[in-house]
């Protein structure tokens, strides 16, 4: 089951709470829910192995199908039919690869990289110290500066 949306910090989801709105409920496990960003409604379920989850009171602005489960990870109760600004909505900004052409980290929202690679975290932890930004410049820069250590780094559209 594909439900778990973040085991990090939910911040993309718990950001969609201000756009999704339950607008009508048929049961406890069924709903119309608004997308205030484009105005459509959309009927979703509550999964059956997430309902005792949703049945629990969620964080005041998140997102009103999100949860976060006994292990601290971030649950979309809805996940298999959610919302169309939701399946849309892209978490990574950037993907970086390694020598060998396979994922080595990626980027969330302006510069959070997430990496197992010790010498890329270092490397990037360099680099946002000595170029603090965004925007085409700093890409491009950071860009250069990660294929002169064997990295790829590439925006996700």
């Amino acid at each position: 089951m594909a439900s778990f949306i973040c085991t990090r910090c939910g911040k993309c989801c718990i950001s969609l709470g201000r756009h999704i709105r339950i607008e009508r409920s048929l049961s406890p496990v069924q709903h119309y829910v608004r997308n205030a960003i484009s105005n459509d409604v959309t009927l979703v379920t509550i999964h059956p192995d997430r309902r005792a989850l949703f049945s629990g009171t969620p964080d005041p602005g998140w997102c009103p199908f999100l949860r976060r489960d006994a292990g601290g990870v971030f649950v979309c109760t809805i996940h298999e039919n959610r919302p169309a600004v939701c399946r849309d909505f892209r978490c990574r900004t950037m993907v970086i690869t390694g020598k060998e052409g396979t994922e080595v980290g990626h980027v969330t929202g302006t510069a959070s990289l997430t990496t197992e690679d010790p010498v890329l975290k270092a490397l990037w932890t360099d680099l946002k110290r000595r170029m603090p930004g965004s925007g085409p410049a700093w890409f491009r820069e950071m860009q250069r500066e990660l294929s002169n250590h064997g990295y790829a780094l590439d925006i996700l559209s």
